[in-house]
C-alpha cells in the first residue's frame, strides 16, 4: 500500500558543530552501520523503517 510519494528526509543545515548531540549521534549511527556508505533509498527501505518505527 503506497499513501503517497516517497520523500527522502532533507539533511540539517549549517555545521557539524550546529547539530545537537542527538542528530550527531544518529549520523554516527547510520556510518558505523553502513561500513562509511551512503545507503541507497529505496521504497522497500523505507517501507521497513516505517514498520521498525510505528
Amino acid at each position: 500500500m503506497i499513501d503517497g510519494p516517497i520523500t527522502t528526509p532533507q539533511s540539517p543545515m549549517g555545521s557539524w558543530n550546529q547539530l545537537t548531540e542527538n542528530e550527531k549521534a544518529w549520523i554516527e549511527f547510520i556510518r558505523v552501520i553502513s561500513c562509511g556508505r551512503d545507503p541507497k533509498v529505496t521504497p522497500e527501505r523505507v517501507r521497513a523503517l516505517t514498520a521498525l518505527l510505528s
